[in-house]
Parts: C-alpha cells; structure tokens; sequence
C-alpha cells in the first residue's frame, strides 16, 4: 500500500489504473497524498507544510492575549474565573491529545485514513470545526457555553499539535530537509503570531478599545484565515505509508479483523497497550530533556501572553492597543528564523539552548528596568527604550520557541532505534497533553495569584500597589525563574547532527541484517547516551 502523488497517479493512470480495481488501488491512489519521503525538500514544499501552523502560532496568541481582556470587560468575568475557566478548559482537552495520537498512528485501518492520510484527515477537519468557536467572543451568553466553545477550541489545538507536528519527520528523513521544514514552518507560525497584533491594534486603535465589536472584528477575520490555511496545508503535505512507518501488510490485516469484535476484557488490555506505548516515551533518554524543556519554555510563553496586556495597561500606564503596538514588534525577530536554522545546524541545539536563554533573562531584564524608569524618564525616550527592551525580548522568545520544534523532528529517530518503529505521533501526543496540563494549571495559578493580590481588570482605573506588583512579577519574574531552570536542564542535552546521523546509519546497518554484536564503540556510546538503554536492548 502506497500514499501516491497526484502527479503521479496522473503519470501512471494509464492501464495499470484502469485494469487494477482492488481494495488496495482505493486505499492508497486516493489518498491525494504527494510521495515524496526520498526526494530533496523545496522551499516551496517547506511553505505549503508551514502555513498550516498560522493556526499552530496564531491561535495560543488571540485567546492567550485577548480572551481574559475580553471576557473581563464584556462579559462579566471576573480575572479568577476567566483565568481557572480557561486553565480548567485547557487540562480537560489534554486528554483529547492523548486520544488523537493513538488515532492518528492507526487512522490507516479505517476507510478515511487510507483517502485522506492517517495524519492530514485531521489538519483538514479543523478548517469548517474552527469557526465555530467564534462564538466565544458573543457577549451576553451563559458561563457555561463559553466553557464548552473554549473546550472545543483547545482540543482542535491538541488535536492539530499532534498530527501536524509528526508531518516533518515523515516528509523526509534528511536533516537539512527537517531543518528546512522546521524553520520554514517557525517562520509562519511567527508572522502568525506578530500579525495578530498588528491588526488588534489598528481595529482596537480605529474602532476603541472598550467596544466588544473592535475586538470581534479582527477575531473573525483571523479564524477565517486559520480555516483556509489549515485546509491549504492538509493538501499540500504528505506521510508515510504504514509500511514505512513499520507496519507490515500482516500487522494491518491483524489490527483490521481485530477491531470489529473485542471483548471486554480485550478493550482493557488494549487501554493498557496505549497508556503502556505513551509511558515508554520516558524511558527515552533524550526526550525526558526535550519535554523538560519544551514544557517550560513554552508555559512561561503561556503566562507571558494572559499577563503582558495587564502589564502594560496597569504597570507601564498605557492602553491595550500599545500593548498590542509592542507586541507587533516581534515581527523583527521572525526574520532571524532562518538564522536559528543557521545556528541549530552548526553549533548544535545544546548551545543554542544556552544562548537562548542567557538572551532571554536579558530581556525580561531590560523590561523590568524599563517599568522603574517609566516615571523618570522623558515620554520620546522612555518609548524608545521600552520598544529596544522589547525587541530583544521577542528576538529571544522566539528563539526560545523555535528550538523545541527544531529538535523535535529527530527525537523518534532515538527512539526508533530501541522499538524499530517510527512513533512521532505517540511523541507528539504525550508532548501536546502534557504542554496543555502545564498551560491549565499555570492559567488558574495566573488567575488565582492575580486574584487574591487584589487585581481588578475589569476597572480602567489605578489598582493598588499590590496587585501592580503582582502583575509585574508575573510577566517578569516568573519567567526569569523559569529561565534559569531551563538553562541548568538544557547543559544535559546531547542530540546534535552528528548524534543523530550516527543513529540513522546504525538503524540502516540493522535493517540490512547487520549484527548487534558488529557494533563500532563509538556507535554503542552514542545510542545509549542518546537513549539512556543499554545497546543490548535497542532494536528487539
């Protein structure tokens, strides 16, 4: 069975097409998916993959920066209920990621997967599904639908995190090509995420900032941007066969005749398979690092964007549409993307790890010193220190960012070489469950700190002393605690090319029927730093 390009099909639809009328032709000729797994990746390729994650970049930031703003002013909220209702919504959709991984990895065995792809399907289903949730941003409704839209909303999140993420490492197996891919795809999801300001701020600039239809409008116009780009990408992207991802013809016939009819007690076993396929994901030396930092990192992006707004508006004595002019600055650092490709290619992603992070506590710095010069300083140059400050942050928290999802593409090669299966879905799943567990909790840590600092955003007036310093200690110094944190984790990382090309050569060697006890020592030293398994029980 083979996902055939279109292209293709119309080369070879000449009589083999027409003489052949089995399951299998139905299966794989339409799937509509391009077969290009060993062929060089283009920039154009990299760009048809990379504008689905406008939806991957944007998204975390309308809601992360103006949801909270807009359920506390329009819609009667106060900061510890939208922040605990938006933590609880993103924990109770965590488990949807777990769901769509196992989903995901076994969509070929059903009818649409084998059409569709067992990953695409589900890019491509989150276009119509996403524009139903603009109904969050309607004031006047009950608690509780606002509740059940947010759900809905994070688990199209996780459910295009999990399938989304895993297209790279599928796409090919080179490590420019990845490299290509990643950065590409960092690159729009970055635009994605300095447009949205950009536009928040001329129609809250245009329109005023205290009318709940300023912040309607630009909030249609991006949903359905997110609608046609993710449905752009669903068909401009490809995956491998589940013959390459290392399900044989037998295995699919067995899974097939063994879904139909299960008993009880086959359902449970089979639960515990699926907890037992995500719990080995730890045993992964190299991804215990990864998803260390990767969870850190990208939670405190999380409770930078809920508190930048207020911090600006309460702390710095500004309006939201300055927030959103300085947010707009980011756009500066979405043209080093192709840098931090640059960079995570020739100095290795440990390095980059370092400078990241060192960049980032830098920034938070100059934010911080900008915040107590704000009296002092005249208004012209006090403005242009607050922009300088926060373009070296943004340069840094794009970098910051961007190197998890650089990294991520090669962490089921490691593993692949302890279960001979290529498993980035599971990888993808464990990463994007446990990235909206950490995102709930420190939205309702957020909301409850605020709160019981006496925070009150639904006033345009002054707050007191305490809750303004609440507020700065939560875009600030939460951050930089975490920063550190994550520098000390990141010294342990090992995964770089060379690394990873010693791997994928010792996976080869063993697929061609080389011997487990012909291995090089360098080769044995490497997989089992990589791994943290003996080399003994890799590739059983």
């Amino acid at each position: 069975m083979k996902f055939q390009s279109p292209r293709n099909q119309s080369a070879s639809g000449g009589s083999s097409d027409r003489q052949s009328n089995t399951s299998q032709e139905a299966d794989s000729v339409r799937t509509g998916s391009r077969r290009k797994a060993h062929s060089k990746i283009t920039f154009g390729d990299a760009l048809g993959f990379a504008i689905g994650d406008m939806f991957g970049g944007g998204s975390g930031i309308l809601t992360g920066t103006y949801l909270s703003v807009f359920w506390t002013r329009f819609c009667g909220f106060d900061i510890g209920t939208a922040q605990s209702m938006i933590g609880a919504a993103a924990m109770l959709s965590a488990c949807s990621a777990i769901i769509f991984g196992v989903l995901s990895e076994r969509f070929y065995l059903f009818r649409l997967g084998r059409r569709f792809g067992r990953r695409r399907f589900f890019v491509m289903i989150l276009s119509p599904l996403v524009l139903v949730t603009l109904l969050m941003w309607i004031p006047g409704m009950p608690k509780a639908l606002y509740f059940l839209v947010y759900v809905l909303y994070v688990t199209l999140q996780q459910m295009f995190g999990v399938c989304y993420s895993s297209l790279p490492g599928e796409m090919t197996r080179d490590f420019a090509g990845r490299s290509l891919l990643s950065t590409v795809r960092m690159f729009v999801s970055g635009m994605s995420g300095v447009l949205i300001p950009i536009l928040a701020t001329a129609m809250l600039t245009w329109l005023g900032e205290w009318h709940a239809y300023s912040y309607q409008a630009f909030v249609t116009i991006i949903t359905v941007v997110f609608s046609i780009v993710t449905f752009a990408s669903s068909r401009l992207t490809w995956e491998l066969t589940p013959e390459e991802a290392g399900f044989g013809e037998a295995e699919l016939a067995r899974r097939r005749a063994a879904r139909h009819r299960r008993s009880p007690r086959e359902v449970m076993q089979a639960f515990g398979r699926v907890i037992g396929e995500y719990t080995s994901t730890f045993h992964i030396a190299t991804f215990r690092v990864h998803i260390t930092l990767y969870l850190i990192c990208l939670t405190l992006m999380d409770i930078f964007t809920q508190s930048f707004v207020y911090f600006v508006v309460f702390d710095l004595g500004k309006t939201a549409a300055f927030a959103s002019m300085l947010l707009s600055f980011a756009v500066i650092a979405e043209f080093l993307k192709p840098l931090w490709g640059w960079l995570f290619v020739h100095i290795g992603p440990r390095n980059l790890y370092a400078l990241d992070y060192t960049g980032a506590l830098a920034g938070l710095g100059l934010l911080f010193v900008s915040w107590r010069l704000e009296p002092v300083l005249p208004d012209g140059v006090w403005t242009v220190f607050v922009i300088a400050s926060s373009i070296v942050w943004f340069v840094f928290r794009s970098l910051a960012g961007a190197v998890p999802w650089l990294v991520f593409p090669f962490i089921p090669d490691v593993d692949m070489i302890v279960t001979r299966r290529n498993r980035a879905s599971i990888f993808s799943g464990i990463t994007t469950f446990l990235r909206f567990v950490f995102s709930g909790l420190a939205s309702m840590a957020v909301g409850a700190f605020l709160a019981f600092s006496g925070f009150e955003p639904d006033k345009s007036g002054a707050q007191t002393p305490m809750a303004v310093n609440a507020v700065a200690f939560v875009c600030l110094g939460w951050l930089a605690i975490g920063f550190i944190a994550a520098f000390i984790v990141s010294r342990r990382f090992t995964l770089d090319q060379r690394s990873d090309l010693i791997v994928l050569q010792e996976i080869e060697r063993l697929k061609a029927g080389g011997s487990k006890a012909d291995v090089e020592p360098h080769v044995r030293e490497t997989v089992e730093k990589l791994t943290g398994v003996p080399y003994e029980r890799c590739w059983r």
